[in-house]
Order: C-alpha cells, then structure tokens, then sequence
C-alpha cells in the first residue's frame, strides 16, 4: 500500500511517514495488492482525515496508485511530532466490497 522509501512499515499495521506540512508533494499509494486480498477490481475510493489534516486531492487510479495531496487545515493546531492519520477507503467495481486502511503523517518542524 505504501510506496516509496520515505514510508516507515516497522509495524505494517501502522505505516507513517515524516511529513512537512508547507510541502506540496503527491503521496502515491498503492492499490494492487489491496485489491487482490479483496478480490475485487478498482470501483472509486475516498480520503478521510480529520483536523490537523485535510484532503487537498485525493488523486485519480493510474496503473494500480492514487496520489493524494494533503493539507493543514485553514488555521491548524497541531504538534510537530505527533502522527495523524488519515484513512484510505477503497469500493470495488461490485460496488458491494468496501475496505479501510489508515497511515499516519508525522508532522515535521516549521
């Protein structure tokens, strides 16, 4: 699910990565062999994520990744250091198959 080097996946039910939030990067995430252990094709997916985090785009399917961009909030409270999560939810084309995985950003220092 997670792609790159910048992910930590020591525990792979919790995968996070550093993130500067004045930063505007695309977070690629994949969805291959999600799919696979659900046993359904791509059908649509959403972000979630709550304050300090926001969605600025949740990216479109390509070859098997999204890429998402996040955000701070308008006028964020948050703690450098701290993990926040956000929540990638991913339906199948059965529409019926729906599943929930959740990564963490670790905010960096202003």
């Amino acid at each position: 699910m997670t792609i790159g080097a910048a992910w930590n996946v020591d525990n792979p039910d919790k995968p996070w990565a550093k993130w500067d939030p004045e930063a505007n990067i695309v977070i690629p995430i994949g969805l291959d062999d999600w799919l696979a252990e659900l046993g359904t094709s791509y059908g649509s997916h959403d972000i979630i994520a709550a304050a300090p985090l926001e969605c600025a785009s949740e990216g479109t399917y390509q070859a098997g990744t999204i890429g998402a961009r996040m955000k701070l909030v308008a006028t964020p409270t948050y703690s450098p250091g701290v993990k926040y999560p956000f929540t990638v939810r991913v339906v199948g084309l059965d529409a019926a198959t729906q599943d929930d995985r959740t990564l963490w950003l670790k905010v960096k220092d202003r």
